[in-house]
């Protein structure tokens, strides 16, 4: 039974005339993003853009005349019709204030032209023409096209997309235009590609800053679709105007009432951003964000459908369908009861109980709600478990999706009733396995804004519910930590900081012609370089075997040592280092704590042999004619403030507490170890050996790459010129040092006289022969030594 439309009393306030839409915002950043990576990577490769545009006006030239003719016809009219088009059809549907933003808009953009052009000729951008622009017998091509970039602007603003005939219209306008002013040699491909984005760019600027004309149906329209769908609305009232995007209103039938919520093009992309950010954030465990309403509007519904199949009391949906062309409605029907946030202690152990069986139902069917926080999780009227919204999860989810959200859940049960009973309910219903592999996902970055927003109030919570964890299970059991963000303080700096080391380095590159590189070479010296570089891996190995009071296989030894090189190139060779060198001891028989503080003593070692070596090559290369040491000034300067700023430091509680807590204990564990190895003379020697063999193999590959290009100068010079770019290269968060090592060293060498293309072209020898030449090798060893079980 249904109510007649137009019966329906509906209360909201009226509806904007604009809106700002959350999509555009992300267009704009978006757009932003591509252009400043485009002209940057044009930048750097100024000579492949040449051959591109080369390639591309090749390949355009063969077109028939007459169409190159009809082309050029078709920009030079529709650059006339197609403003009057986009004009009139505003008009028509009255909506002149759009066509004054549009017209402001187009404006605009064109003033941003004149002004990037005067900047880029006579100002600061001057870098730009040699990247926009190609030389003409008269001058230079046009760094940007005014027409492209005022004509996108107009037609953003305007906002034509679904508009029948204008909007394929503009299509062959803007691409005829492109074509015309790219086969004339009026512009560049890339500068026409920067006049397209710009434009763009300007318009979104507009419609953001100004708002667009809103497209929201009024609940009355939104009435007649549910009451069209069979739901006998009498009442249609306005709750939330921005729900997560949405607009929520609270229908009442004749019977019950229903939960509708209203999906808007103009904010839609809000729950998408939201979700985009999420999967940027994090590596797993996410849901893709819907690029369409219906897509949305599917989602949602499938969702809800699933729950009821499930039996579990949700929101069930009654009715979904679009309201005209820009919105979309979901109505569910209401399942009343009181959220955990609400409840709180007053949870007894049967409704625990029953908490955790729906979500041993969710597991069972592998349904990922995604969103059980403590605003969602509800105990109904009847005193059955149940959920207040249907969330944006998934169907038939991952082990992981799943076990995020009994790592949600357990943090929602906490907050309530806290950690001991939320771990021991969890435990009787789920079993100590289910809820132990949710132990390292307990994190903040895997719940909900929500629960993250309450935590602040709790922050003991997530430790007590580990630690109530770990006393459960089983003390042999290993559970894996699980890294969850995609983009982490240290990877952002790692690809900033390789950007800029990579900048440097292909400005170096750019002097270097990489074929006389390779004929000019001597191959004696190239091939020393290898085996020196051969000889830094039996160092490590010999460091590796004396500080452990085990009889090592060298070849497996060796065979971790190009593991670890293998490993730098994804990872920190400090942490690669550690971990698989532990890792192989704990194979070969040493207790934990034993391959640990082993580990530590040959790193010990090598920072001895390191410094030791430093401070020789130091002196060497500062002494003079008269064999007596001469340091630079400023070297002699910076060695008493550095020891100043040290005790400066050490005067600090804050960093003696931090010495006291990470420094101290690592040392008490290698301190036994070191007196182990120093009771044998034999793995002594092996130990201090080894060390010094790894030390001086770099230092000797880097003199022989020299060599390899006819450099002479002094061994002691390049050996501190290693010493620096080590210190760089463990200082730059890239694997392996990448970029930072090349530029120091390269630095470094041209600094005690070595000129710009031979001491480019040592580097890239050496960090061939010590970096790159390693890696497969490292990729087979580690394959074979995991086959082997010795890792």
């Amino acid at each position: 039974m249904s109510s007649p439309r137009g019966t329906v009393d509906v209360v909201e306030p009226p509806i904007a005339d604009r809106v700002r839409r959350p999509a555009d915002a992300l267009r704009l950043g978006l757009v932003l993003v591509v252009l400043a990576a485009s002209l940057a990577l044009a930048d750097v490769a100024v000579g492949t853009t040449g051959a591109l545009e080369q390639d591309l006006a090749l390949a355009t030239s063969g077109l028939p005349r007459l169409l190159l003719q009809v082309v050029s016809w078709l920009s030079g009219i529709g650059v006339v019709v197609l403003p009057l088009a986009v004009g009139t059809d505003l008009v028509v549907r009255g909506r002149p204030s759009q066509l004054v933003h549009a017209l402001a808009a187009s404006g605009a953009a064109a003033l941003v032209v004149v002004g990037l052009r005067a900047l880029s000729f006579d100002g600061p951008l001057s870098s730009l023409l040699r990247t926009l622009t190609r030389p003409l017998a008269e001058g230079r091509t046009d760094p940007l096209d005014a027409v492209i970039v005022s004509m996108m602007a107009l037609l953003t603003v305007a906002d034509i997309i679904g508009r029948k005939w204008i909007s394929p219209l503009a299509i062959v306008v803007i691409g005829s235009t492109v074509v015309t002013a790219f086969l004339s040699g009026t512009s560049t491909a890339l500068a026409l590609f920067t006049s397209v984005l710009l434009g763009w760019a300007v318009g979104l600027a507009f419609r953001f800053a100004l708002g667009a004309t809103s497209t929201r149906p009024p609940g009355s329209q939104i009435a007649d679709a549910l009451v069209a769908a069979g739901v006998p609305l009498v009442r249609l009232e306005l709750v939330d105007s921005d729900d997560a995007g949405d607009r929520r209103y609270r229908g009442t039938t004749t019977s019950s009432t229903v939960d509708v919520q209203v999906m808007d093009r103009d904010t839609f992309g809000l729950a998408s951003g939201r979700r985009l950010l999420r999967l940027l954030r994090l590596r797993k465990g996410t849901t893709r964000p819907a690029l369409t309403l219906r897509a949305e509007l599917e989602h949602r519904t499938l969702m809800g459908l699933a729950l009821a199949q499930a039996g579990i009391p949700a929101p069930r949906p009654v009715a979904a369908r679009e309201v005209g062309p820009f919105s979309a409605v979901i109505a569910y029907l209401d399942r009343a009861g009181a959220p955990l946030s609400e409840l709180g202690a007053e949870l007894d152990d049967a409704q625990l109980a029953d908490i955790w069986r729906l979500h041993a139902t969710l597991l069972r069917l592998s349904i990922a709600h995604r969103g059980l926080g403590p605003d969602v999780v509800m105990v109904t009227d009847d005193g059955r478990a149940g959920l207040l919204r249907v969330g944006g999860g998934d169907i038939a989810a991952d082990e992981l999706t799943l076990r995020i959200d009994t790592a949600q859940l357990l943090t929602t049960v906490g907050l309530a009733v806290g950690a001991a009973r939320a771990v021991q309910s969890a435990t009787a219903v789920l079993g100590a396995d289910v809820v132990s592999r949710a132990l390292p996902l307990l994190q903040p970055i895997a719940l909900t804004p929500t629960t993250r927003a309450v935590l602040k109030q709790h922050k003991g919570l997530l430790g007590s519910l580990r630690d109530e964890i770990e006393r459960g299970r089983p003390t042999e059991e290993v559970v894996a930590p699980v890294e969850l963000r995609r983009v982490t303080l240290r990877g952002l700096v790692t690809v900033v900081g390789g950007g800029v080391a990579a900048y440097l380095l292909l400005t170096q590159l750019a002097k270097v012609d990489l074929g006389k590189v390779i004929a000019n070479a001597n191959l004696g010296w190239a091939l020393a370089t290898v085996i020196f570089a051969t000889l830094t891996f039996a160092g490590a190995s010999l460091a590796l075997s004396g500080a452990v009071d085990l009889a090592l296989r060298f070849g497996r030894t060796y065979m971790t040592q190009l593991a670890v090189a293998f490993s730098g190139l994804v990872a920190p060779a400090a942490i690669g280092n550690i971990a698989l060198n532990t890792r192989y001891l704990q194979k070969a028989g040493a207790e934990p704590a034993v391959a640990g503080a082993s580990v530590g003593v040959a790193q010990l070692a090598q920072f001895s042999s390191y410094f030791v070596l430093l401070i020789i090559s130091g002196v060497l290369a500062g002494t003079g004619p008269r064999a007596s040491f001469t340091p630079p000034a400023v070297l002699v300067a910076a060695v008493p403030i550095v020891i100043l700023v040290v005790l400066a430091l050490l005067a600090v509680p804050r960093v003696r507490r931090l010495i006291t807590l990470r420094v101290v204990p690592r040392v008490r564990t290698v301190v036994p170890q070191v007196l182990s190895v120093l009771q044998h003379p034999r793995k002594l020697t092996q130990l201090l050996a080894g060390a010094l063999l790894l030390d001086v193999s770099f230092v000797a590959a880097l003199v022989c790459a020299t060599r390899a290009f006819g450099a002479t100068q002094p061994v002691a010079a390049i050996a501190v010129v290693y010493f620096a770019g080590a210190i760089i290269g463990s200082a730059v968060p890239t694997p392996g040092g990448l970029g930072g090592i090349e530029a120091a060293m390269s630095a470094g060498l041209i600094a005690i006289g070595v000129d710009g293309g031979t001491a480019v072209s040592s580097v890239l020898l050496y960090r061939l022969a010590t970096y790159w030449l390693p890696i497969p090798f490292g990729w087979y060893s580690l394959n074979r030594l995991q086959k082997l079980q010795a890792i």
